[in-house]
């Protein structure tokens, strides 16, 4: 039991350090290099594929460290033998906990504890405030097939939800406000977020960043928003064909939406005067977004790297953590 415990707090210490390094990199690429990135469908796949990289490098390096001992736990070869002459981060060879890493590794399992505790609690709220509007709207469909709840009230609402079931809400009070072509162009940029899935990149972006130093987080977490709302515009003003009438619809919907706290998504929400100057100067244009696929190739690629250097990355982390004990 107290190796297992021993075990336990080394690698959440690890896993702290890794996630620290990594994100400190990933905010210093975000630094140097986002604002040299003009065209928003970029921006946003890169605030996401640095904004995952340290959860995807901190579980990499986990799965490298936890390989060797398991092996060995399980009638594999054991990996300490060729490396006895220090410490060894391993349920076998125990050697007692190791205060300055026990301490550590606390403080960092407590401390994830209870950023995942926020982000659990956060979404559950939000999943709930969904459901209630959800249970107040009336559900169509619309000429491009998506589902869209009409709500009464006077809160200018108009947003994509939903990761499986994806749905765009949109208050009763501004559609009946709204001229039909800048509705038109608000729905056009609310489809192309369901069709980018930004709900669930936000998702994980919001949980990898439970991996990384919190200023980095959301920092690449406010960069990836801010650049999707950019991409979608561009979308909605391909698909309505008129630039001019998706920054009109901008211009209305924040001007009822001023005095309203809305929800993430929100067609309005983010950087108006650039949005606008950017449909206005720049053609309409659309991009298939490579933000998840590219996640989901780091995050592949890492655990193959992962699982076939797990001998050396395992020994290196011994061999760190000799030196910082």
């Amino acid at each position: 039991m107290t190796a297992a415990l021993a075990f336990l707090l080394e690698l959440a210490a690890l896993a702290a350090l890794t996630g620290t390094l990594v994100s400190l990199a990933a905010g210093l690429a975000w630094w140097s290099l986002g604002a040299r990135v003009r065209s928003p469908f970029v921006r946003a796949d890169l605030a996401f594929l640095l904004g995952t990289l340290p959860a995807t490098a901190t579980l990499a390096v986990l799965l490298a460290a936890i390989a060797p001992p398991l092996r060995a736990l399980f009638g594999g070869p054991d990996h300490c033998v060729d490396h006895a002459h220090h410490l060894h981060l391993c349920l076998i060879h125990f050697a007692g906990l190791r205060p300055g890493l026990a301490v550590a590794g606390a403080a960092a399992l407590a401390a994830f504890a209870w950023r995942l505790g926020t982000f659990l609690a956060g979404e559950r709220a939000a999943t709930r405030r969904l459901r209630l509007l959800e249970g107040l709207g009336e559900a169509r469909t619309d000429a491009h097939g998506s589902t869209l709840l009409l709500l009464p009230g006077a809160p200018g609402l108009c947003h994509a939800a939903g990761i499986l079931r994806r749905r765009i809400f949109l208050s009763a009070s501004l559609a009946g406000r709204l001229d039909p072509g800048a509705l038109e162009g608000a729905l056009a940029h609310e489809r192309a977020h369901l069709r980018r899935r930004d709900p669930l990149s936000r998702l994980l972006l919001a949980g990898a960043g439970l991996f990384a130093l919190p200023f980095v987080a959301r920092t690449l977490a406010r960069a990836h928003r801010d650049a999707a709302e950019e991409a979608c515009d561009l979308h909605a003003a391909a698909e309505v064909g008129d630039g001019a009438l998706v920054a009109s619809a901008l211009v209305q919907v924040a001007k009822l939406q001023r005095d309203v706290q809305h929800l993430a998504l929100a067609f309005g929400g983010s950087a108006l005067e650039r949005r606008v100057r950017a449909l206005l100067d720049v053609p309409p244009r659309t991009r298939t977004p490579l933000s998840l696929a590219l996640g989901c190739s780091v995050l592949l690629a890492g655990a193959a790297v992962a699982l076939a250097f797990d001998d050396a990355i395992h020994h290196a982390v011994e061999t760190l953590f000799a030196h910082l004990s």
